[in-house]
């Protein structure tokens, strides 16, 4: 996939990459290549045309608030949020802001790890199939779930692809 045409960074967006000290853009990118997230969620929505919802996330948690809160900060996007138990995470779900700014964060500060940077790949052709709005057809939500299933995950997915497609 030709993901370049995709992005097309807003000049705020570039100027956020811009300021981000060289640094501070590694720390960060290797904080998340340790901690971070990249999440696709299949939520059901009787609301929806064809009943589903692909909600693509980022995210980093830590026990206190420093990390999360310096991520917020360095790339000007997100929320914080804070579970019942006391965790804090930073979470990324526009799928403007993962276009324009946490694409391009890791294209410029890329993670090092195979694993994570698969993740991170699979992750990133995902995010331009939902901007793209290619997810709102059978094709392309047969895609997504196709690429969903080369991320692996330790707990059972609550919808499988079959559930999905099924209704589609």
């Amino acid at each position: 996939m030709e993901v370049k045409k995709f992005n097309r960074c807003g000049q705020s967006a570039g100027k956020i990459l811009n300021e981000v000290e060289k640094s501070m853009g590694y720390y960060l990118s290797g904080f998340a290549d340790g901690e971070g997230s990249f999440n696709l969620s299949i939520i059901k929505r009787n609301d929806y045309k064809h009943g589903w919802k692909a909600m693509l996330s980022f995210n980093i948690s830590q026990n206190d608030d420093t990390i999360p809160k310096i991520f917020q900060k360095t790339l000007k996007c997100g929320k914080i949020r804070y579970r019942k138990d006391g965790v804090c995470y930073f979470e990324v779900r526009s799928i403007v802001e993962l276009v324009e700014i946490i694409y391009p964060f890791f294209r410029k500060f890329p993670i090092c790890s195979k694993q994570k940077k698969k993740v991170f790949e699979i992750f990133s052709q995902m995010v331009f199939i939902v901007y793209s709005k290619k997810h709102l057809t059978k094709e392309g939500m047969t895609k997504l779930l196709e690429l969903r299933e080369k991320i692996i995950v330790k707990r059972k997915r609550k919808y499988s692809k079959r559930n999905v497609l099924d209704s589609y």
